[in-house]
């Protein structure tokens, strides 16, 4: 999954992921969190009900990646 926004602060996203799914989640990069889990459908619907300023439409799913 794939979406860009600037003004969102990773780390109390990941913090708020880890808590909400009961997960681990973490920063793994400049632009990058990693959520342990499958949890992609429900991120569909929450990232832009928790955050107005992401758009349903500009997220991307880009399928099974292996880290």
């Amino acid at each position: 999954m794939h979406f860009f926004v600037t003004d969102i602060d990773l780390k109390t996203a990941a913090k708020f992921f880890g808590t909400k799914f009961a997960c681990g989640a973490s920063v793994t990069g400049d632009d990058e969190i990693v959520i342990q889990g499958d949890v992609k459908d429900e991120l569909f619907d929450l990232l832009p009900e928790k955050w107005s300023q992401i758009d349903e439409d500009s997220i991307d799913d880009l399928g099974e990646v292996k880290r």
